[in-house]
């Protein structure tokens, strides 16, 4: 696994000692489904979370939600 870390997601996760699972369940109690293999792609930037789960990630991971991109 590489040591470098470069998402602010992945980064915000780690922190708090959450896996993709936790991570998934948490959004879902909140209101926002998510399976572990689209967090996984956003994490590595090949989707951008759609609106109520990009205000939950940022809520739960203390990331302002300009950390998530914009979709093209």
């Amino acid at each position: 696994m590489p040591s470098e870390v470069t998402s602010p997601v992945k980064q915000g996760r780690l922190r708090r000692g959450m896996t993709l699972r936790e991570l998934a369940e948490i959004c879902a109690a909140d209101g926002a489904p998510v399976g572990q293999s689209t967090l996984s792609r956003i994490e590595r930037g090949i989707q951008v979370p759609r609106p109520r789960l990009r205000s939950v990630l940022a809520r739960v991971l203390q990331l302002d939600v300009n950390d998530f991109g914009s979709a093209a």
